[in-house]
């Protein structure tokens, strides 16, 4: 016990890329530089260094750990503004400053953690306004300083993040739309985790945790697919893709391409050139359209429309397709989430190798399955 007590007070991981420290603290260096110059222009070398100790630690925050909540727009700006209120007024009314840092701190977390705006410099900023002679004296005057520099570290943060690769702030991704139109979850979240569970887990956490609920979603689906890629590193298009294929052709007419579909039971068909490149693929259901099922027409009638149609007319192109070395992880998503019947593979030339349909993909994961047990 005492040596797992001792083992939690050793330096943690920070999971920052090496060419990261070099980025955040050149921003860090930037919105510092421009802080300070801006307050030593407009309101003198006093208050410009004044605030320079809060305003260094929201850089911080910005630059390095701009994911977390903590480093949310809204966060410094609020929180700055909320906390130099909350300094300005213990000011006035607690004359002892012994009694009255803590009570600033009480009240400027309390205020925060109310109106959803945390961030841990305010609540230096909260200190300095109320301790400082100088600052007192300027009543609610010392808003402006204090309002010019939290804006500009935070105009400095987005600009400077975003054009380095860094989303600031970071907008949770779109959600996959439904292909279906219903309004069941996507396949690949039905079986996983959902909000509730999400939701139930940090409730029992029973403690704060410095990320965004939406990063945290993200990323724990991550660590899902990556150790589903883990478990399933062997299983790859080349070995799930069925091999012996029924192809058409740009010229072949529809009917054709229809009793091909209908004597081999397949739902898809791709379109090969005279070198083989895939080309196009159509399926049952483009095929349906041009049918005009919905009419009462007779069958010869319908051929008769169609007799001039050649698939070339209606194929589906440019064609989605993978690779031989795609994995098994990635093969899941494209045939379930994004609402695909089939994945043609091709090879290096573009020559199509294979097609794997979303049988094959249940076949595998069922193999997959019974050789754990």
């Amino acid at each position: 016990m005492r040596a797992q007590w001792i083992k939690a007070l050793t330096p943690l991981s920070l999971n920052i890329p090496t060419r990261q420290w070099l980025r955040s603290a050149c921003g860090a260096f930037l919105g510092m530089l421009a802080c300070i110059a801006c307050n030593y222009w407009l309101f003198g070398s006093h208050i410009a260094l004044s605030l320079a100790a809060p305003i260094g630690a929201s850089a911080v925050l910005l630059f390095i750990t701009s994911a977390t909540p903590l480093a949310h727009p809204w966060s410094i700006l609020a929180g700055n503004l909320l906390s130099a209120c909350v300094g300005m007024v213990c000011a006035m009314y607690i004359g002892e400053p012994i009694v009255r840092a803590p009570i600033v701190v009480l009240a400027a977390i309390s205020s925060m953690l109310a109106l959803r705006c945390l961030h841990p410099p305010s609540c230096a900023l909260a200190l300095t306004v109320a301790l400082s002679p100088a600052l007192i004296e300027m009543g609610a005057d010392v808003l402006l300083p204090i309002a010019t520099q939290s804006l500009l570290m935070l105009s400095v943060a987005l600009v400077f993040n975003n054009l380095t690769d860094t989303p600031y702030p970071r907008v949770p991704a779109a959600p996959v739309a439904n292909k279906h139109n219903t309004a069941d979850p996507l396949p690949t979240a039905r079986a996983g985790f959902n909000e509730a569970d999400l939701d139930q887990a940090l409730s029992e956490f029973g403690t704060y945790v410095d990320i965004r609920r939406e990063d945290l979603e993200e990323l724990l689906h991550l660590t899902e697919q990556h150790s589903f890629k883990r478990n399933t590193a062997y299983l790859t298009a080349a070995s799930v893709m069925s091999r012996d294929l029924r192809t058409g052709h740009p010229e072949m007419p529809l009917e054709e391409a229809w009793n091909r579909l209908k004597e081999h039971r397949l739902h898809v068909l791709p379109v090969v050139d005279q070198h083989r490149r895939l080309v196009g693929i159509i399926t049952l259901v483009d095929l349906l359209k041009y049918f005009e099922l919905d009419k009462p027409v007779s069958r010869f009638h319908r051929l008769k429309y169609l007799r001039h149609m050649r698939l070339k007319h209606i194929m589906t192109t440019p064609v989605l397709s993978v690779n031989f070395d795609t994995p098994l992880i990635e093969l899941v998503t494209l045939l379930t989430d994004r609402g695909l019947h089939a994945m043609p593979v091709i090879d290096e030339h573009r020559q199509l190798a294979g097609i794997i349909t979303q049988t094959d993909i249940i076949a595998t994961l069922y193999r997959s399955w019974l050789a754990r047990f």
